[in-house]
């Protein structure tokens, strides 16, 4: 039962995706809206990675504190933080979210989503 009602609920934020996707006039622009469809990811999903993206941007900026962020995501980091793309991808994966990483950070970058720490990754 609780699966169908997630699947509802994911039912649901596709379709919130869909609507300001065909009511814009410029609908090429929605590319992290794209991805998140097309790898049928739910709201939690597109919710985490962005979690995990703001911790990378702090490591990057050197504002990182470890209780910021959910446990599973702190435990992943560790210590000693570093900003790679691998990181991210393990990250990812440390929180069952197997998509590829470059097509995700370039579909955010398009978006205009994390701009500057995409381009960072994408560098890596």
């Amino acid at each position: 039962m609780e699966e169908l009602i997630d699947e509802f609920k994911k039912m649901k934020y596709h379709q919130k995706l869909l609507l300001t996707i065909a009511l814009d006039k410029d609908p090429e622009q929605y590319t992290f809206f794209h991805f998140i469809l097309n790898n049928d990811l739910n709201e939690k999903d597109s919710k985490v990675i962005f979690e995990i993206l703001h911790a990378l941007e702090d490591i990057k900026e050197g504002t990182y504190k470890k209780g910021k962020y959910e446990a599973v995501i702190t435990s992943l980091l560790g210590d000693n933080p570093s900003v790679s793309m691998d990181i991210f991808e393990k990250a990812l994966l440390h929180v069952n979210i197997d998509v590829n990483p470059i097509y995700l950070i370039k579909s955010l970058r398009n978006q205009y989503l994390q701009v500057d720490l995409c381009n960072y990754l994408l560098e890596q």
